[in-house]
């Protein structure tokens, strides 16, 4: 497996190309602000291929450039729980985003519940549900090589904020749980924000500042 990050937007969100190998199949993850060029260089560097855009959850910078990969065919996997918001992206707090334009929308080509298996050539990331931080927030976890899409669950030194619209605080402390429960800790995440290919265990002791 080959992981590609890069940081776009307002908030300095993560988007990241995941690909099976040079010159094999590629998936997006978290399109956000900006990231267009990037992502195509990186593409093109990596000589893949991509096959779907993956949405860790529907918050707006996050989804932003949904539709431009939508636009060339490419489907778009989020969580059954904020498949609203991607047929319909706007910004939670316009003062964070600096009151962007309406962006336009895309259907869901699948929506992913607990549990679920997102294939990438050999590659099988199995999906959590992990409410908190929005109700459709997903972990992509892929034991095989030890690696965890997180989304905004859980940072290096942090954690997702839950003021927001249709964000749980309750939810939030038992995904935490559940993730520190079953995903070993030397497992390398890679997050919505900030440092990536970090250990869970490194980041725990932080997250658990705010539990």
């Amino acid at each position: 497996m080959i992981i590609r990050g890069g940081t776009f937007g307002p908030v300095a969100t993560n988007t990241y190309v995941i690909a099976t190998e040079q010159g094999g199949e590629a998936m997006i993850v978290d399109p956000a602000a900006g990231s267009e060029p990037w992502v195509r260089e990186t593409l093109s560097r990596l000589d893949a291929t991509p096959v779907r855009v993956l949405n860790t959850h529907g918050h707006w910078d996050h989804v932003v450039e949904n539709h431009v990969w939508g636009a060339e065919g490419l489907p778009v996997w989020v969580s059954s729980a904020d498949a609203d918001w991607l047929e319909a992206p706007a910004p939670f707090n316009p003062a964070l985003f600096g009151f962007p334009p309406p962006t336009p929308g895309v259907v869901p080509a699948r929506l992913l519940e607990d549990g679920d298996t997102v294939e990438l050539g050999e590659i099988a990331f199995t999906m959590l549900s992990t409410p908190g931080h929005s109700p459709g927030c997903m972990v992509a976890h892929d034991p095989s090589t030890g690696v965890a899409i997180v989304g905004d669950l859980v940072f290096a030194q942090g954690i997702g904020r839950t003021d927001f619209p249709r964000s749980d605080p309750a939810a939030m402390m038992r995904s935490l749980e559940r993730v520190f429960a079953e995903v070993p800790g030397e497992t390398l995440i890679f997050p919505g924000h900030g440092p990536w290919n970090v250990t869970l265990e490194s980041a725990e002791p932080f997250a658990r500042m705010f539990m």
